[in-house]
């Protein structure tokens, strides 16, 4: 009998991994080691909004105000994806799983509406810019078939989920950190150094605060929605935070810096672009191919994720092929064009999420979720609703001190801290 229930677990355990454990904690067998999160992780923040908003720093700012504000806005972002890293990391949950709790069963779909939205959205611009930028390089392949197939390769990869997803990111986070050195290094000798780049005047003024929001702002939604799906696979708290420290001081910074430098010295804060420029053009389609790919696998497979919580009857692989195909419509029928009303979107309303996890985390369930089958979750908790409305109003407005990314974050956590003490978790013991 014994033999029998050991089988039946292995099984069970087995068909959840196969599943990437959508609908379960991650057990710590199936935890993954340092090297494989961190690439994983980097493979994410490589990102077009961060070189975009590295690129709006740099030509607000002289070159050493930039590197000022773009290690301020990295260790902001640190501290944040950390405090997500670490509760992923020692509840073994998703985000979609995370917001079971803090939003109910039926409450849940705000906030996996809001992740499925902005990772469809994500996507389908990753995969027209990986058309668009191959047709930029090189102007006699169109740009929809490359966005087609580009679409569908990542979809595969995410598909295969984090051992594929693995693979890819160990061969792409070292070139593109290669090239990429070797693209700004060639770009600083070629406007006269540091001393050269010091001198180059500012396009467009702007104050230290506003340089450093929009180094916060251009990955605060991937901290946040990111970070669970990858960190619960860390063995412990402390691998969690290494990781993002590492991704937030190294990865992210090099993003913002090489946007910078770039848009400074060649007037694009597109790496892949700026090696072009460079005359380095295949090391530019390879990176342009691996950037956009790392980040763009990561959209799908944190969505279908999500989406998976909601959902979990439905195969996770299913999911992530429907998923995909959407997301490659939205390319080719233009959402690339609402780019920016939809990164104003996301900004605002994703944010808050971070701090109802934090404050269920630390005061609701004081580090310890309780088994999903030993609960009843109620359908919708209130408190977790109210503290995301506020949040977000937050978020919309300025209030004039802070930065509303922080701030709304900072308001949601004291909202919910405070609603779930006295209006408690909603949680019922199963008989």
């Amino acid at each position: 009998m014994c033999i029998v229930k050991e089988t039946k677990a292995a099984v069970q355990t087995e068909a959840a991994n196969s599943d990437e454990f959508s609908n379960q904690r991650v057990p710590m067998s199936a935890r993954k080691g340092f090297l494989s999160l961190l690439t994983v992780s980097l493979g994410y923040v490589f990102v077009v909004t961060s070189m975009q908003a590295g690129g709006n720093i740099g030509a607000g700012l002289n070159f050493q105000d930039t590197v000022l504000a773009v290690l301020v806005s990295s260790v902001i972002l640190a501290v944040l994806s950390c405090a997500m890293g670490v509760i992923s990391a020692k509840s073994g949950l998703s985000l979609g799983l995370l917001s079971k709790y803090s939003f109910g069963k039926a409450g849940t779909y705000v906030p996996v509406a809001i992740v499925v939205i902005t990772t469809i959205g994500w996507f389908s611009i990753d995969a027209y810019l990986i058309g668009q930028t191959t047709n930029t390089l090189f102007p006699v392949i169109p740009i929809v078939p490359v966005a087609i197939l580009g679409g569908l390769g990542m979809t595969f990869t995410a598909m295969r989920g984090m051992k594929w997803m693995t693979y890819l990111s160990n061969v792409a986070v070292p070139l593109i950190i290669v090239f990429g050195i070797i693209s700004m290094v060639l770009a600083v000798k070629d406007a006269g150094g540091i001393a050269g780049m010091m001198a180059i005047p500012q396009e467009n003024p702007v104050d230290f605060g506003q340089a450093v929001a929009w180094g916060v702002g251009s990955y605060a939604v991937g901290a946040v929605m990111f970070t669970p799906d990858i960190m619960r696979f860390s063995k412990n708290a402390r691998t969690a935070i290494i990781v993002m420290i590492i991704t937030m001081m190294v990865g992210n910074t090099f993003m913002l810096l090489s946007g910078a430098i770039g848009s400074v010295v060649t007037g694009t804060p597109d790496v892949a672009i700026m090696l072009s420029m460079q005359g380095l053009l295949a090391p530019a389609f390879l990176v342009l191919v691996l950037n956009i790919w790392s980040t763009a696998q990561g959209c799908v497979y944190s969505g279908s994720m999500s989406l998976n919580s909601v959902v979990p009857k439905a195969k996770r692989t299913w999911l992530v092929a429907g998923f995909g195909i959407i997301g490659i419509i939205f390319a080719l029928i233009g959402f690339y064009n609402y780019f920016g009303s939809y990164i104003d979107f996301l900004s605002a309303a994703v944010p808050p999420l971070g701090g109802i996890f934090l404050a269920d985390f630390l005061v609701t369930y004081r580090q310890d979720y309780p088994e999903m089958d030993t609960v009843e979750l109620p359908m919708v908790n209130i408190a977790g609703l109210i503290a995301w409305i506020v949040g977000f109003v937050v978020n919309r407005i300025d209030i004039g001190i802070g930065m509303p990314v922080i701030n709304c974050i900072i308001v949601a956590f004291v909202v919910k801290a405070i609603l779930g003490k006295v209006m408690g978790s909603g949680l019922k013991t199963k008989a």
